[in-house]
């Protein structure tokens, strides 16, 4: 992690690129300023205030799991399409950041909150051929991060490779995965390949916990086992939390975020339980007070100077509260394993085919109909049920 006078250096150079490529966007002054201003604004909306650290892997800086490392193309391309978010200057719709992607139903475990319950471990619908065509579709739209998930994406680590190999390497490619199967060797050739970062999966900081969760002893040392081959292949490392009413209490966040240190994770993302897949029908919604919890844990952790040698934490949900769900097609939408698209891995409507359809149709059916469960649940600061949508920070 970076803090203090090395961060202030980082951001200084961030702020200074920012202000260039405004610059290069309006070629006026005031407009320029204009710009700047209203990005500023909604970045505090969903921010808050200014992260105390960032991360550093790879030679690039990391504000924010949910957007691309600084400097790089992707990064630039993001803050533009921001900007013209805030003060227009291309005549099209609002620009898709994040695309996620299914690349697989395969799965070595059986997780309590699976997603892909009653699809897992069928054949796979994808080929490789589907699979760069896609990736070719979302590129040309300019797309900044393009996450990989499934199932285990691991499960098709060769197919991977060449898709890795074969795309343009103008965009951030983040695995999201339970760690199963990442090997040191395995991670070597995903980093030269063009891999961004890992995204492995921990559910708790306790060991049995976490593998009767995941539905699969031994879970709990891959994770171990796959954060450290990432780091040492020079790849970014978040964990990711499924963060049940079972799990949440002031100790287990505190020894999560220690261990999250421990295993050299520049980021935490929390994500919370859904009654969908393996959940369908059942009631895992948090409470307020629960919801508190995770809130202020990420207030403290992003926030407070004591905190500055800690991941910093990406709590989707608490930023939807705050301001709206970007999923839908607005900043960000899944495709699953069969190609559909949809709003987000949560709102299992498909508006459509990746490759039959029209993309630009597809995207803007989303944006027309929104997320339909957040729209059944809206989440409000404070209520019980909060939205079952999930947003993205902008958190430069």
């Amino acid at each position: 992690m970076v803090s203090g006078p090395r961060k202030s250096v980082a951001d200084l150079r961030l702020f200074a690129r920012i202000g260039w490529l405004a610059w290069r966007s309006y070629k006026s002054l005031p407009r320029t300023a204009t710009a700047l201003k209203r990005l500023s604004a909604e970045r505090t909306q969903h921010q808050r205030s200014s992260s105390v650290k960032c991360a550093r892997f790879g030679g690039r800086y990391f504000w924010d799991f949910y957007v691309p490392g600084y400097p790089s193309v992707a990064f630039d391309r993001f803050i533009e399409r921001e900007l013209d978010r805030v003060v227009p200057f291309r005549d099209a719709p609002p620009a898709l950041q994040i695309a996620i992607l299914g690349v697989t139903k395969r799965c070595p475990l059986r997780c309590e909150h699976c997603c892909e319950w009653e699809a897992l471990n069928q054949p796979d619908a994808l080929s490789l051929a589907d699979l760069q065509a896609m990736v070719s579709r979302f590129q040309a739209r300019g797309v900044g991060q393009i996450l990989l998930t499934g199932g285990e994406p691991l499960q098709r680590f060769d197919d991977i490779l060449t898709l890795l190999g074969s795309a343009e390497r103008d965009t951030d490619f983040w695995l999201l995965t339970s760690g199963c199967g990442l090997t040191a060797e395995r991670a070597e050739r995903l980093a030269k390949a063009g891999l961004t970062g890992v995204s492995v999966s921990l559910d708790h900081c306790d060991r049995d916990a976490h593998d009767r969760f995941r539905g699969r002893e031994g879970s709990y040392a891959w994770v171990e086992r796959a954060a450290a081959n990432a780091r040492n292949a020079g790849l970014a490392l978040g964990l990711s939390l499924c963060a049940t009413r079972t799990f949440i209490s002031r100790s287990n966040l505190d020894r999560y975020a220690q261990l999250a240190r421990e295993l050299g994770a520049g980021f935490i993302q929390i994500l919370e339980p859904k009654a969908v897949g393996r959940y369908a029908g059942q009631d895992v919604a948090l409470n307020r007070d629960q919801v508190s919890l995770l809130e202020e844990f990420t207030l403290r952790l992003n926030f407070d100077p004591g905190s500055r040698d800690m991941p910093t934490v990406a709590y989707v949900e608490s930023s939807t509260r705050r301001t709206r769900c970007v999923a839908a097609g607005d900043r960000y939408a899944y495709v699953d394993p069969d190609g559909h698209l949809h709003a987000c891995p949560f709102c299992r409507t498909s508006v459509g085919h990746v490759l039959t359809g029209a993309l630009d149709t597809g995207l803007d059916a989303l944006r027309e109909h929104g997320c339909r469960a957040a729209s059944l649940r809206p989440g409000r600061p404070g209520t019980d049920t909060p939205s079952a949508g999930a947003g993205i920070g902008l958190g430069w």
